[in-house]
């Protein structure tokens, strides 16, 4: 028989925990960004909504639809069932942020020399950098785990033909590789240099492994939490 554990683990990786989970962050975000009238939004979130203008998709919430989007594909996919337990939801929280709080302290030396928040350079004050992390740590997972790795397996398992322990391993590492190439793109990136980039690199690699042990929601809460913690802490 199954443990607690292993029944837990399987019931939560089901498409409604991960938007249970991820909702306040996403309203946050999104919420936030209007109330302040901010000029700042995520970097993801922007590639988002260039890339859809690029289709004569205009929208300030393009972003916020492909994200639903996805989330009903998956439903539709995997047929699971709608109800939850509110119990193992906030049980889910609890073990996001301590996957949040492992990064921040277990990768302390991270904190010596560079910051992996998401646009740590904004000055619209600490309440707009608050929000701005929700945003970053639910449409970077979009991006660089969800749809990026995503493709990346389906190209080395479907196409290549690797079997799935390689397949996993370099689809993290080119997914990691390009997620830390990411925030060295565009204006207002960061400048390039080669302990930040390996810093950014090796956090890629870690909330892909979330996200292929946990899924979406726990990775993206993960990555919000970890921006937001930073963030307080951060002078």
């Amino acid at each position: 028989m199954p443990s607690a554990a292993a029944k837990y683990s399987k019931e939560t990786r089901r498409p409604i925990y991960s938007a249970a989970l991820t909702l306040p962050f996403f309203l946050v975000y999104h919420v936030g960004t209007i109330a302040l009238n901010t000029t700042y939004i995520n970097g993801a979130d922007a590639l988002i909504i260039r890339i859809l203008s690029a289709l004569s998709v205009h929208s300030i919430f393009a972003s916020a639809l492909v994200l639903v989007a996805c989330f009903i594909v998956w439903q539709i996919q995997t047929r699971a069932r709608w109800k939850m337990d509110s119990g193992k939801l906030a049980l889910l929280f609890l073990e996001s942020l301590f996957y949040a709080l492992f990064l921040l302290y277990g990768f302390g030396w991270l904190l010596s020399n560079f910051n992996l928040a998401a646009s740590a350079g904004i000055k619209d004050g600490q309440l707009a950098r608050l929000v701005l992390y929700c945003g970053a740590g639910i449409y970077e997972e979009l991006i660089f785990r969800w749809l990026l790795l995503s493709l990346l397996l389906l190209l080395f398992t479907r196409i290549i033909r690797a079997n799935r322990t390689p397949a996993l391993f370099f689809a993290a590492l080119i997914g990691a590789l390009i997620f830390a190439l990411f925030h060295y793109v565009g204006a207002g990136s960061d400048h390039f240099y080669l302990a930040g980039f390996t810093q950014r690199f090796l956090g890629g690699l870690y909330f892909s492994v979330l996200f292929l042990a946990r899924g979406f929601g726990v990775a993206a809460v993960s990555h919000a939490l970890y921006d937001v913690l930073l963030g307080l802490i951060s002078p």
